[in-house]
């Protein structure tokens, strides 16, 4: 039974984005999902504004939005259960409308709003919020103890490239060496990140130097980084094996054999610099907290948005945000993540490895999703912040004029 249509027309009728003439199909491009204990935002991207229906129904309880003139895009995956959503799955009804169906724990308030973009915008789905309002609130952030409250500063970003100085990483079969390629990608991500308008970055090792795994992390913190990014590219005994994967740390065990294998390697990255095993207080298991968890759990929403976005530029080897326990991802302040840019011991990606337009092409699609990750969830002080309550004002300002 339906209980109660929320919204229909948001995104065209409110914000003028125009409504989609016959004919001419919007596209859904991706959907993310963010969650919590007892609320959930679910992002579609989505090529242009549409007209949409939100409604809710029961027995199981779900909230369904329909997308009129909408096709979907072939490469989208679905995102998996978490938090209060237990399924997460699109149809296309004989009419060309497209349903999407997110399937809850429990009953759950829903509603919508549009958030303009560069090419398309996003519908936000926000669940678990009041219903009474025109527009959702801001989507729930972890927020940096060192972070200001107010103000309009930039998002600092650490990036670090892995490995460095004694420690050359992997090393391919042309001879390319993991830390040349990571500081060379490093720096192309920061000056991608300093284009964009709140937004900065701060590397971790500008030079060819070793560095301890703690000290990288120690770098971040003085930085007063919001988010930590540690690019590496790994080689495997098969060379045959392509493609990127981003992870995110695990206190409860890795999400594959090779996601352990390759934590506990890049783990003994401090042992060829001559620190002894003792000495490592990093490689001390993570005490599991509530905060500790929360920041795993932001982690892993900017991951999806990172992993996106490289589906965009080259192959993925892995679609999903892998977990395992990176030492140089053990910080309870700042949410952070590992990215494995390609396989340096495949001779095709070693190639593309070396090539500046390559590795100017992988930076573009980091600092896209990242920036993609902040505009929707702005930490507390930001520009990003400024100008996301700025657009959902806009929006329940269009809502309530509305006849």
């Amino acid at each position: 039974m339906i209980d109660k249509v929320f919204f229909e027309g948001l995104a065209a009728g409110l914000l003028g984005l125009g409504a989609i003439s016959l004919g001419e199909a919007a596209e859904l491009r991706g959907i993310h999902l963010s969650t919590s204990a007892d609320s959930a935002q679910v992002m579609l991207d989505m090529t242009e504004g549409a007209t949409h229906k939100l409604f809710t129904l029961e027995h199981p309880d779900r909230v369904v939005v329909d997308l009129p003139q909408t096709r979907l895009a072939s490469e989208v995956r679905v995102p998996a259960a978490a938090g209060v959503v237990t399924d997460v799955r699109v149809g296309s009804q004989p009419d060309g409308t497209l349903r999407v169906v997110v399937q809850l724990k429990s009953a759950l308030a829903a509603h919508s709003v549009w958030v303009a973009g560069e090419q398309g915008g996003q519908l936000v789905l926000s669940l678990g919020e009041p219903a009474a309002e025109p527009a959702p609130a801001a989507p729930k952030t972890v927020r940096a103890a060192h972070a200001p409250g107010e103000g309009d500063r930039d998002v600092i970003i650490a990036v670090d490239a892995g490995h460095g100085g004694v420690d050359p990483g992997a090393i391919g079969h042309g001879g390319t060496r993991e830390k040349d390629v990571t500081l060379a990608i490093a720096r192309a991500l920061a000056e991608r990140i300093n284009a964009e308008p709140g937004m900065h970055a701060v590397l971790t090792r500008d030079r060819d130097e070793f560095l301890e795994l703690r000290d990288r992390i120690r770098r971040a913190h003085l930085a007063h980084a919001d988010m930590f990014i540690s690019v590496h590219a790994d080689s495997m005994a098969d060379r045959s094996i392509t493609g990127a994967s981003v992870y995110v740390l695990s206190v409860h065990g890795a999400s594959s054999e090779a996601a352990r294998w390759l934590a506990e390697r890049e783990n003994t990255a401090d042992l060829v610099g001559g620190v002894r095993a003792d000495d490592q207080g990093a490689l001390e298991p993570v005490l599991i907290e509530e905060a500790q968890n929360q920041i795993i759990g932001v982690s892993a929403s900017a991951a999806e948005r990172v992993v996106s976005a490289l589906e965009g530029v080259g192959e993925i080897r892995k679609a999903q945000v892998q977990r395992a326990g990176f030492v140089v991802l053990k910080s309870r302040a700042i949410p952070s993540m590992l990215i494995e840019t390609a396989y340096i011991s495949n001779p095709a990606e070693e190639r593309r490895l070396r090539s500046a337009r390559e590795q100017a092409r992988l930076a573009d699609a980091i600092a896209g999703g990242v920036r993609s990750y902040f505009t929707l969830n702005p930490p507390d002080g930001t520009r990003f912040k400024q100008e996301r309550r700025s657009t959902l004002t806009s929006a329940a300002d269009a809502a309530a004029a509305t006849p």
